[in-house]
């Protein structure tokens, strides 16, 4: 069994695969947690994402304890896609896996047609949004913070804004200073989505198709009036697909 691990920012998620199929997708709060679960699975093998190296040594350090060979994913390996990122050594893996995973999943479902755009969108610390285009390339995308990101920065760098449930939103003219904090964070991702969508809609001259995931989705998903594929093991389904080519 290969277990399939994605050390983000702020949380570890973690699926394991039997053959190609996946169960038991997990969310670990912190790394202790992810840790504690690893030190009791029966596995024969591991393969990780990570973005964050120091969280990455502590995983490493249960792995090896178990006598549990890993496979660390990394920009010079084999894809499914062409890398064309000027700084491929800067890309996060969790956005080259979840493009890798949405391409194959496009691909399986005929989705993905030979003149239109594929997006990822992954919604975590940061909203990031990943591009691929009808040439199969990995062309970049867009990085800004996620959305409790915005909430977290604007109570620590102002003497009085509090940090509201985004689930207050009320419409975009927020009535309470609490509605208005909510409806800036929410209209300002969802506006980015909205313009980045009709940029590569006019440029290719037909929809992109999009993929969602990431644990702050909910929040915006009811907000975008585009067709939209949402996988919450995206990521883990690219490091999969990547762990293979590259075994």
């Amino acid at each position: 069994m290969l277990l399939a691990i994605d050390i983000g920012n702020s949380k570890i998620k973690s699926a394991s695969f039997n053959q190609n199929r996946l169960r038991d997708f997990r969310v670990h709060s912190d790394i202790y947690k992810a840790a504690g679960y690893i030190n009791q699975l029966l596995i024969d093998q591991a393969a990780i994402c990570s973005v964050n190296p120091n969280s990455l040594g502590k995983i490493l350090k249960s792995l090896e304890m178990k006598a549990v060979p890993f496979f660390i994913a990394n920009y010079s390996q084999n894809f499914n896609l062409i890398i064309d990122y000027k700084t491929p050594e800067t890309l996060g893996m969790d956005r080259l896996c979840a493009a890798v995973g949405a391409l194959e999943i496009a691909i399986e479902e005929k989705l993905f047609l030979s003149d239109s755009y594929l997006i990822t969108i992954d919604f975590g610390t940061a909203t990031t949004i990943n591009i691929i285009s009808p040439e199969r390339k990995f062309i970049g995308g867009l990085i800004s913070p996620g959305i409790y990101t915005m909430l977290k920065s604007l109570n620590r760098n102002t003497a009085q804004l509090p940090i509201p449930n985004l689930e207050s939103y009320e419409g975009i003219v927020g009535q309470s200073t609490k509605s208005s904090i909510v409806s800036g964070v929410l209209t300002a991702t969802v506006g980015m989505i909205n313009e980045t969508i009709n940029k590569l809609k006019s440029d290719a001259d037909k929809n992109p198709i999009i993929f969602v995931t990431g644990g702050n989705a909910k929040f915006i998903l009811p907000h975008i009036h585009h067709k939209l594929y949402f996988e919450e093991a995206l990521v883990l389904k690219g490091l999969k697909i990547i762990y293979d080519l590259n075994n």
